[in-house]
């Protein structure tokens, strides 16, 4: 359960249209070349992209107030993606990523930037990846690395990070273009910690972590508890080094800023699927705040 005061902020958000939330990237490089990403507001003065920039690039984005320089960034290294923070209140519009993930066949709205400006086409998921990206059918066209993905309800449900084209040997009829979608359910833990401007540093699990994506259906991915200190309220909790933990409250798992995110923001006790060895087993964990 979201808190309160996450819930506040986000119904305080004027939501007219999901174009409102998507705002130009500029990447200036250092040989001057300009390159064009697309960011998405997840607050007023938040915005999460793809990151495809290092720390030598030139980075703008384009709001209602003009082009501006972000005061900070906050990478993710494992999720490829950054956030981009504004001292000011910058964005009009915006909404936290959702954590709803979209169902096979279902249509979604594509939105990117391109050398003419906005660009929108609708994908369709057509097949969900062990590591939890989607396949997406869609017309590709030059702009849509990094776009944002939103739903018929107008849900941010993801970011594109890669894009498949056909090989020549398929007949043109039967060829067809794909889009990779990362969904917010996978990284949405990590944008509200941040949002919410806290590092919560008092707070100690006792566990190393680190994610294991398995590209096959053979084991499943999630994340893998690396080290458990003895004592520590995971090792109070059963978890113990090599366990998987798989699904939380029954969702499937990834990256570890999703258990932490898990911890910190929930109100109830988080019931983990952990793979041990070769065999499943349920553990309760409570947050934090029931410390």
């Amino acid at each position: 359960m979201i808190p309160f005061i996450l819930a506040v902020m986000v119904g305080v958000a004027n939501t007219p249209s999901v174009m409102d939330q998507v705002h130009t990237v500029r990447i200036e490089t250092a040989s001057g070349t300009i390159e064009l990403s697309t960011a998405v507001s997840i607050s007023p003065n938040h915005a999460v992209t793809l990151c495809i920039f290092s720390s030598d690039n030139s980075v703008t984005v384009e709001t209602s107030s003009g082009i501006l320089f972000p005061d900070s960034f906050i990478v993710s290294p494992d999720l490829g993606m950054v956030i981009l923070i504004f001292e000011d209140d910058v964005f009009d519009t915006y909404q936290i990523p959702s954590d709803i993930v979209p169902e096979i066949g279902e249509r979604l709205t594509i939105i990117g930037h391109g050398l003419s400006g906005i660009l929108a086409v609708e994908g369709r998921a057509r097949e969900q990846y062990p590591d939890g990206s989607f396949l997406l059918s869609s017309d590709l066209r030059d702009g849509l690395m990094g776009a944002a993905v939103f739903n018929s309800n107008g849900e941010y449900v993801g970011i594109i990070t890669g894009m498949i084209r056909p090989d020549r040997q398929f007949n043109e009829s039967d060829a067809r273009d794909y889009l990779v979608l990362y969904p917010s359910r996978i990284w949405y833990m990590w944008a509200k910690l941040i949002v919410l401007s806290e590092e919560y540093t008092e707070h100690s699990f006792g566990v190393i972590t680190r994610s294991t994506i398995s590209l096959t259906c053979s084991r499943p991915s999630g994340i893998h508890i690396v080290s458990v200190s003895n004592g520590s309220r995971a090792w109070e909790a059963g978890l113990r080094p090599g366990d998987l933990i798989t699904h939380i409250d029954g969702t499937p798992v990834y990256q570890p800023e999703t258990l932490r995110g898990l911890l910190i923001l929930s109100d109830h006790i988080l019931e983990a699927t952990i793979l041990r060895d070769t065999y499943e087993r349920i553990i309760p964990i409570p947050p934090f705040e029931q410390n």
